[in-house]
């Protein structure tokens, strides 16, 4: 039973890292986006969208308040 609780807590951790990563490089290709083609609202307003949802679906723990059990 231990042993699983690690296993799913190691998928966590990875998971959150894999996360954190993408949203470094996220917020990396926004600045050269916004810094280079300062016209290109369009991909900016995309990758912003998709960072809010990363950061919503990942660390704000949303899914817990839906769910029917409570662990």
């Amino acid at each position: 039973m231990n042993g699983n609780n690690n296993e799913k807590l190691k998928e966590v951790y990875r998971s959150g890292v894999v996360v954190i990563i993408l949203l470094a490089i996220l917020t990396i290709g926004e600045f050269f986006i916004g810094a280079i083609a300062v016209g290109w609202a369009a991909p900016l307003w995309i990758i912003a969208i998709l960072k809010a949802w990363l950061v919503l679906r990942d660390y704000m723990h949303l899914p817990r308040l839906f769910s029917e059990s409570e662990e």
